[in-house]
C-alpha cells in the first residue's frame, strides 16, 4: 500500500499518537469471498495468489515479514489489484 502522509498528535508531554494515511481500497478479500456462492474462477484464484507471492518476495527482499496474512489484512483496490495491510505483527528478519 500506498504511504500518503503521516502526522504527529501531541497527546501531552509523554503521550504521542501517530497517524498513517495510506491510499483508499475500497474492498476485502475476506468480505468479497464472503459474498460468493461458488468458488472463485481459476484464473482468478491464479491471478491473487500471482499478486501476493509477488507482495511477499518484495517484503522479503526488504528483509520483512508480515506474519499475519489472511483475507481479512488483503485489500483491493479500485483497479482491482491486491493490496497487503496492518503490519502490526511484522518483524524485521535476520535470516532471509
Amino acid at each position: 500500500m500506498r504511504l500518503l502522509d503521516i502526522l504527529e498528535d501531541d497527546q501531552g508531554s509523554t503521550t504521542k499518537n501517530i497517524h498513517c494515511i495510506f491510499e483508499y481500497c475500497d474492498k476485502v478479500l475476506a468480505n468479497e469471498l464472503n459474498k460468493r456462492e461458488k468458488a472463485l474462477p481459476v484464473d482468478a484464484q491464479k491471478r491473487i495468489m500471482r499478486e501476493l507471492l509477488s507482495a511477499v518476495d518484495v517484503l522479503h527482499g526488504k528483509m520483512i515479514m508480515h506474519r499475519d496474512i489472511k483475507p481479512d489484512n488483503i485489500l483491493i483496490d479500485s483497479r482491482g489489484r491486491l493490496k497487503l495491510a496492518d503490519f502490526g505483527l511484522a518483524k524485521k528478519a535476520s535470516f532471509l
